[in-house]
């Protein structure tokens, strides 16, 4: 008989806290109802019988555990998470990152709330190890369930954790994006809640806590242009998301430059490490996202506009260009609250109502 739920870990260097995460996985499923959870531990290029003996005998012998070998050759966690996905086949499936933890009772809770309010999709708080709230999604003041994509700005929540049901990724086929350095997992969170499900918020809920000890982290390593926003470009060029009324395609692309693209100009600013024509590659992007979103930047505030507008701007200096990419992080100034299309000031996504909402999440 299968779970209620299947609890997916992808582990790829037997040095990660794999016993932390699966100890954890175990006591957040206490209180699912007869066998009502399988852990999954993808083996990704190791051999079972090391992250076994990382384990010790109680965890990996646990009736709950079960590890699988995935032997790819490839540094990417898109083919693990594929891969225990597909080998799921609970009522709800669930993802966690090796170095991180759920507290207790968490999937028993996610659970229950799914049931009593009729859930596809269980989106859990997110926090920081050491106890500080990861503010995304902003959804409404006390909103919990139903949630609306654009309303809610489900899109900053990229990282798809959770429940997930089963049928609904079987349906959508989404998939992690193999072969992409970066943000494999932007397609992936899009499609679901942008897809019509019934998606909660699981507010006041037992947490999914987000390890601070890796020994490595690709978050922040130097990349091109290309390798950047590979995974972005290929999302807008989706037929799923071309079939998208404009709100919702304005919705993504707007989050998509406010958190990737201006992570990326913050990082090289701070290096000082601009590549030759690499601000002009990025200026193609935005390009591309004003294509497949036409008008989106209108609900940007008239400081990022200004910094994106440089871009494609030879004759803006790297100075002048730093100082824009500075003043757009002066938040609370009139030019970070007031949007480029005054239309759009109070718009969910734009700066005043995004910023409240986070504040008060």
């Amino acid at each position: 008989m299968a779970p209620l739920v299947d609890l997916v870990i992808a582990v790829h260097d037997a040095r990660r806290p794999i016993a932390r995460a699966v100890r954890s996985a175990l006591a957040a499923g206490r209180g699912l109802a007869g066998d009502g959870l399988r852990v999954t531990v993808v083996c990704h290029n190791l051999g079972a019988d090391a992250v076994a003996e990382r384990l010790g005998p109680e965890l990996a012998g646990d009736a709950a555990v079960r590890l699988l070998e995935l032997a790819d050759g490839i540094r990417s966690p898109a083919g693990p998470f594929n891969f225990g996905l597909d080998a799921a086949d609970a009522r709800f499936v669930s993802i966690m990152g090796s170095d991180d933890e759920l507290e207790p009772g968490a999937l028993a809770a996610w659970a229950h709330f799914a049931d009593r309010r009729g859930l596809d999709v269980v989106i859990p708080v997110e926090r920081h190890a050491g106890g500080g709230l990861i503010r995304t999604p902003p959804v409404r003041l006390r909103r919990a369930a139903p949630l609306d994509p654009v309303r809610d700005r489900l899109a900053y929540r990229t990282a798809p954790l959770g429940l997930l049901s089963t049928a609904l990724v079987r349906r959508l086929g989404v998939r992690m994006a193999a072969g992409v350095a970066t943000g494999e997992d932007q397609d992936f969170s899009a499609r679901l809640w942008f897809s019509g499900a019934a998606i909660g918020y699981a507010r006041g809920l037992p947490a999914y806590l987000v390890g601070a000890d890796a020994a490595e982290r690709t978050t922040l390593a130097h990349r091109s242009v290309h390798d950047e926003f590979a995974a972005s470009v290929a999302l807008v060029d989706q037929p799923w998301f071309r079939a998208l009324d404009l709100a919702h395609r304005r919705a993504i692309a707007v989050k998509l430059v406010r958190i990737h693209v201006f992570s990326f100009i913050a990082r090289r600013v701070a290096a000082g490490d601009w590549a030759p024509g690499e601000r002009g590659e990025l200026a193609s992007v935005i390009d591309w996202l004003e294509v497949a979103a036409p008008g989106f930047t209108g609900a940007l505030s008239r400081a990022d506009a200004a910094v994106l507008d440089a871009l494609g701007e030879a004759s803006v200096t790297p100075e002048r260009f730093a100082a824009l990419a500075a003043a757009r992080r002066r938040f609370g100034a009139p030019a970070t609250l007031v949007t480029r299309r005054l239309g759009a000031l109070l718009a969910p996504d734009a700066p005043l109502r995004f910023m409240v909402a986070s504040a008060l999440l």
